[in-house]
């Protein structure tokens, strides 16, 4: 095999490895245009902490996370008037962090949290007329986006963000609360190699849709940030299959090498045992 054809073999399997390195991420295309603001695009799951055998249910932030760079935001509300959010993107930028907000909860003082009062919510089929406002302030180079209502509230929250980043997620705590994030169908995380969750989630299962959740119960000593990169499940296998491929190039490399080194050094070994002939038969 020439030098050439060698080349060309690698370029060839290197440019194949790059390809199915990108079925990783999986890209796939936005939608530029959102729809109307709608409650059907949210799963409100009344979640509860099952262990703690309670029917009074706490502030629970739910991040159902997709393919691309949308993400649907559920609060679970108890006695709450404002909600710090961190969205990250550009401080400066004037497009909407929030959009599609969805509130179905009632006045605080007249309201009980407890499973079934919420169960009641998450069957509606209307937004409740609560009025809100959203203010902005850039702390540390941070956006903050407020979203303070009239009064003080309980019930569910939704609303839509957008993340810079596909399948890697960063969600900054501003209050304790159970943190749930729902992976898309197909995909996981926990790989060291390709991306973990941090700080490791208290509890891990798969729901009723085959879809990975992971749950952080006691946020009291919250974290600085947290961090979910996820990946399609075939991810690992298609990683592995990159790596023969890469392997198996630098191998062909390696051994085309070395023949062409001993091919070289035998060339030389021809041409000076040649010299000293021709040598030999100009003194005789």
């Amino acid at each position: 095999m020439t030098m050439r054809n060698t080349t060309i073999l690698t370029l060839l399997l290197l440019v194949f490895a790059i390809s199915a390195a990108g079925c990783i991420d999986e890209l796939v295309p936005v939608d530029d245009n959102p729809p109307d603001p709608d409650i059907s695009s949210y799963e409100l799951d009344v979640f509860v902490n099952q262990s703690a055998n309670s029917d009074v249910v706490v502030n629970t932030t739910t991040f159902y996370l997709s393919k691309d760079s949308i993400v649907n935001v559920v609060h679970m509300l108890v006695n709450t008037t404002v909600i710090n959010i961190v969205p990250f993107d550009d401080p400066g930028s004037n497009q909407e962090s929030l959009t599609n907000i969805v509130i179905i909860a009632d006045n605080a003082n007249n309201t009980n949290a407890t499973i079934e009062v919420f169960n009641g919510y998450s069957r509606s089929n209307s937004v409740t007329d609560i009025g809100y406002t959203i203010s902005k302030e850039v702390i540390r180079g941070q956006k903050h986006n407020y979203l303070k209502f009239n009064e003080t509230i309980t019930g569910f929250v939704a609303y839509t963000m957008q993340m810079p980043g596909r399948q890697d997620f960063i969600y900054i705590p501003s209050s304790p609360s159970i943190v749930r994030f729902v992976l898309p169908e197909n995909y996981t995380t926990g790989n060291p190699f390709i991306g973990i969750a941090r700080p490791e989630p208290d509890e891990l299962f798969i729901d009723n849709e085959g879809r990975d959740n992971l749950i952080w119960y006691n946020l009291e000593d919250m974290p600085k940030s947290m961090v979910v990169k996820y990946y399609p499940k075939s991810a690992p296998k298609t990683l592995l299959v990159v790596v023969i491929i890469l392997v198996f190039g630098a191998a062909i490399i390696i051994v085309d090498y070395n023949l062409i080194r001993k091919n070289l050094k035998k060339m030389r070994e021809d041409i000076g045992k040649s010299s000293k002939m021709d040598k030999r038969k100009k003194y005789t």
